[in-house]
């Protein structure tokens, strides 16, 4: 276990020293802030945007798990998997006394965190100016968007996983991100052209958190969409890890 947790430790330093991850970070902060001075604007000029303030955070949400999150998910497993099989540094990882199963869960323990922080730094700074708009319809809007924001990690590691399955298969960090990006756009474009694949497709619940708010959808419903996405995710986690324990580095 103090193996894990000290490989865990280096992922997620080895993350956070590059300009990238620091960089998605602050777009996480600044666009919700942005996004709130523009709403103010906008509501002082012409009123439009006056019953816009309180539905700030789940705006932000839907943005960042529709767009951003998928797109630093995908460039972070390629970074994690394809970026250093191809810079021959993983062999330095290697040579230490941890497995390779405790090599590769550390790796996506450091991709969940990243989730999780970037998740809780967008509820932070949309929650923020909903409050400095004064359009916070008191605690229990607060709550909802924090079960919003927490169910909606599901999804997202589903997500991150499969960029890790796809990352595994490379060398090359450029084609694996470029399949990854082709395989989210197509993902997203195809209930267009068949609507039943909205059920089955992974990449159609990164708006998942819409059924928790309100009256939602039933219970029923719930569990049978949290179940799909639980098997996506084991699924994943499963296959990329054999291509880990057998691939030569």
């Amino acid at each position: 276990m103090f193996s894990l947790t000290a490989n865990w430790l280096n992922e997620m330093e080895k993350l956070w020293v590059q300009r990238r991850t620091k960089g998605f970070l602050l777009l996480t902060v600044l666009i919700p802030a942005l996004s709130a001075l523009a709403l103010a604007l906008l509501q002082i000029n012409t009123g439009i945007g006056a019953g816009l303030g309180s539905d700030l955070p789940i705006m932000m949400l839907g943005l960042f798990t529709t767009l951003f999150l998928p797109l630093f998910l995908m460039m972070t497993a390629v970074e994690l998997f394809t970026g250093e099989t191809s810079a021959r540094t993983l062999k330095l990882v290697l040579v230490r006394p941890i497995t390779r199963a405790k090599i590769f869960a550390s790796k996506v323990l450091a991709l969940a965190a990243y989730i999780a922080v970037h998740l809780a730094a967008v509820w932070a700074a949309s929650v923020a100016g909903s409050l400095l708009l004064n359009r916070v319809d008191g605690s229990g809007s607060i709550v909802d968007s924090m079960i919003a924001y927490a169910v909606a990690f599901v999804p997202m590691i589903a997500i991150g996983l499969i960029a890790v399955f796809i990352a595994g298969r490379f060398t090359s960090s450029a084609g694996a991100l470029g399949l990854m990006i082709f395989i989210f756009v197509a993902a997203k474009l195809l209930p267009f052209i068949f609507p039943e694949a909205a059920v089955w497709s992974v990449f159609s619940y990164t708006d998942w958190h819409t059924l928790w708010i309100g009256s939602g959808a039933s219970p029923g419903r719930l569990i049978n969409s949290f179940f799909i996405l639980v098997s996506y995710s084991m699924m994943a986690y499963t296959g990329s890890l054999l291509l880990f324990e057998r691939k030569s580095f």
